[in-house]
């Protein structure tokens, strides 16, 4: 049975209707209608999947070369992907400018919007993601299915939030169990959980709240704290939503004092499950919104309710939240470097008769995801020379980057491929390593900021997003609702940033500032951006 996405469909429509409406003399309008709705009944025969996730593409590109091939009879894979590989080469460093989308291909879009709108009361919340995404994406995302769209969500999560507290309800009535099964059960759950405390006391920090609403609360991740909930449900409905490659990963961390990484997603449920419900359901990732490498520290986004994790799902769906990261690299960036736009090529390495995944390694090329980040350099620092064997001062460079694609280990990639790796990198600053492990004791990556739109109050008209069909992510930060979470350097990349020296008196203010602790003294990416250019 076919479990691909909305937007799967809508690409794997525009590569095979040509052909069939000519054999089957459909319209357009029939041909949407019955596809639409063998799609919701999971009776789809085309194989989506391989076909889209191909060539699947993200912002900055939009789906306008995909489906340019396909209505002119090329590959859809070879044709997307030589495209755009010839487009990064020749604007690297620069944002691939947008293209019209063609006639048919509008009508295509727009007939596919009329059916969906008809069908909306029957999607299932993961259909409702795709096709967000799928119209965001190709720049056609108007005011008007937006708003639909959300209506249904916001009406499927809080029918969802009404069925888990009538079931807890219905819990808490009940008698538990003594028979010997339950007992069994019992005793086994009581072991994990005592196996996850040991391994979260050989960690120092554990998460805190940093801020919540109604329906969301951001978490304080600290580093070697693992998030990868293997449910097999939640692998399958992930596998469907377009931000699935976000950049946490899965795979090995050497070194004795990496050996224990306690799981988040257990964590929540021990301190949260009781009064909310989806910090217990694994299909919903237990209300993680998304996922960060286990060395890498910072805000993570956790749903206390349905309609939060769906709002919120909604927001990634239409590239409206704001994530951004500070790091310190090896060398000085070159100040007039702003962007790295390069393909991103993920390889994944098995276990032995397995599909468990047990290595991850990427790697910049033509065959790659399309992968853009910004990226901002505040200081230039050195570490003096310690010893004999240390002739001069290393140099390191302070900066913030700015993702609008979330590939697995993007910014590290990124600043491996422009000559400037992350310190203390196991796999992209191998050589490095030993050097850097005496004085920093882990990836300095932090995830500082985090922004988005709250969710409405029941019964309040949505705001309508920002217009994605002219800059793709385009949105309101000055909206009542807009959230802008902050978070400073850990106790860790603090002593570390303490060990260096700024070679000038703007890089002496940056480090200043983000050695504050002063939440109040950062800024954000676009913030840092205006400074510069002033």
């Amino acid at each position: 049975l076919c479990t691909c996405s909305f937007a799967a469909l809508v690409c794997t429509c525009i590569h095979k209707w040509n052909a069939l409406a000519v054999i089957m003399q459909w319209s357009l309008q029939s041909m949407a209608a019955s596809c639409i709705k063998v799609h919701i009944g999971r009776r789809c025969s085309f194989g989506v999947s391989l076909c889209f996730r191909t060539s699947r593409l993200s912002y900055p590109y939009g789906v306008a070369p995909c489906t340019t091939a396909s209505l002119a009879g090329s590959s859809p894979h070879d044709g997307v992907r030589s495209s755009l590989a010839d487009a990064s080469a020749e604007q690297e460093g620069k944002q691939a400018s947008d293209v019209d989308i063609p006639p048919e291909v509008a009508d295509l879009f727009d007939t596919l919007r009329k059916e969906a709108i008809k069908r909306l009361d029957e999607f299932a919340p993961i259909h409702l993601f795709s096709l967000c995404w799928a119209y965001s994406t190709a720049r056609l995302l108007d005011d008007d299915l937006r708003d639909r769209i959300v209506a249904a969500a916001l009406k499927l999560g809080k029918a969802r939030d009404c069925q888990a507290q009538e079931k807890d309800r219905g819990q808490t009535s009940k008698k538990p169990s003594l028979d010997h099964r339950s007992i069994i059960s019992a005793a086994s759950e009581g072991m994990e959980q005592t196996q996850e405390l040991q391994a979260e006391h050989q960690v120092h920090e554990e998460p805190k709240v940093l801020d919540e609403g109604d329906h969301w609360m951001a978490l304080y991740k600290p580093p070697m704290w693992q998030i990868n909930v293997d449910s097999k449900e939640a692998a399958k409905a992930a596998a469907a939503v377009p931000f699935d490659d976000d950049e946490g990963e899965v795979d090995e961390i050497t070194g004795n004092e990496f050996q224990r990484r306690p799981p988040l997603h257990m964590w929540l449920r021990r301190n949260y499950a009781t009064n909310l419900p989806i910090c217990n359901d694994a299909i919903e990732a237990y209300g993680l919104m998304h996922r960060l490498d286990a060395q890498t520290s910072g805000i993570l986004m956790c749903a206390k309710s349905y309609v939060g994790a769906y709002w919120l799902r909604l927001q990634w769906c239409s590239y409206l939240v704001d994530k951004e990261y500070v790091c310190l690299v090896h060398g000085w960036v070159d100040g007039s470097i702003r962007e790295v736009n390069k393909r991103i090529r993920i390889e994944k390495r098995k276990a032995p008769n397995s599909r468990k995944t047990v290595s991850t390694h990427c790697s910049v090329g033509a065959s790659g995801k399309p992968s853009y980040t910004e990226l901002i350099t505040l200081a230039h620092v050195v570490r003096p020379a310690t010893g004999a064997e240390d002739t001069a001062d290393e140099k390191y460079s302070l900066v913030v980057v700015k993702l609008h694609t979330g590939r697995t280990h993007q910014i590290r990639v990124h600043m491996q491929s422009i000559g400037h790796p992350l310190v203390c990198d196991e796999k992209y600053a191998d050589t490095h390593l030993i050097a850097d492990r005496s004085w920093c004791p882990r990836n300095f990556l932090h995830t500082f900021l985090l922004g988005f739109e709250d969710v409405p109050e029941e019964g309040a008209v949505v705001e309508a997003a920002s217009s994605s069909s002219s800059k793709g992510s385009s949105k309101d930060c000055s909206s009542s609702r807009y959230k802008k979470l902050l978070c400073p350097l850990p106790p860790d990349l603090h002593s570390t940033l303490l060990q260096l020296k700024p070679i000038d008196d703007a890089s002496a203010k940056h480090c200043s500032d983000w050695l504050s602790q002063d939440r109040d003294r950062l800024s954000s990416f676009d913030e840092y951006t205006a400074a510069k250019t002033v």
